[in-house]
């Protein structure tokens, strides 16, 4: 993969300590510990060439981590190191103090790349991916069919692989993986590589174009980060 030099943060659990993330910081009881799935999304974006990576573990070892506090707390720490991509993994219901920290992330120029889920489509849109300016995110599987538990947002931009690949876990070991969450950092890695004016075209014009031309509910506006689909 091309080296990705804008930074990308991350709202999930701690990777593990070979992961060596550039910086990690805790917001929930615990704090920072290092977790499977904070461990797969960090490594899937290291494979897909971000060279600095910032996680904001909002879990923990604590049983009510994952809170709109912790994730706010952790997207206000992320905007103010500077990073402009935010990949976020994680889903629950609107919460009026989560959408006033992705309007100031926002505000400061943060893009913010989150998964539909995992609830398939009859749950109710997820949330950060359905706030308004937020890059929401589906998966595809090795045919590039959509993976039939994805869940569903107000809006879909993309999607991206997310079944038939393999991730570091937080013992190092290479595990398969499957779910939006895993293709959420495939596209911020895209969103990190083509930073700057004209995102969105930009982005459209890598996406491939599936089911239905155009835009869909299934896949957004198309694929991106194909070349960059860890094998299994």
């Amino acid at each position: 993969m091309p080296p990705i030099a804008t930074p990308v943060g991350v709202i999930d659990g701690a990777p593990m300590p070979g992961l060596k993330p550039a910086e990690t910081r805790g917001f929930a009881r615990g704090a920072p510990k290092a977790s499977d799935h904070g461990s797969a999304v960090t490594s899937l974006l290291q494979f897909a060439g971000v060279q600095r990576v910032l996680v904001a573990d909002v879990y923990g070892s604590d049983p009510a981590g994952g809170n709109a506090l912790a994730v706010a707390k952790g997207l206000d720490w992320l905007v103010g190191k500077g990073v402009k991509v935010v990949s976020v993994s994680l889903v629950g219901p609107p919460n009026p103090l989560l959408a006033r920290a992705v309007k100031a992330a926002q505000g400061k120029g943060a893009v913010i790349v989150a998964a539909v889920g995992n609830d398939g489509p009859a749950a109710p849109p997820s949330y950060p991916a359905s706030y308004p300016g937020v890059i929401a995110v589906t998966a595809v599987d090795g045919r590039n069919r959509a993976l039939i538990e994805a869940g569903r947002a107000l809006h879909l931009d993309y999607a991206a692989p997310g079944a038939d690949i393999a991730a570091t876990n937080a013992a190092g070991r290479r595990v398969k993986v499957r779910g939006t969450s895993f293709a959420t950092p495939l596209v911020a890695s895209r969103v990190a590589l083509k930073w700057g004016a004209n995102l969105g075209p930009k982005l459209d014009a890598e996406a491939i174009d599936l089911g239905a031309r155009g835009p869909d509910g299934t896949y957004g506006r198309g694929l991106l980060c194909t070349i960059c689909r860890p094998a299994r």
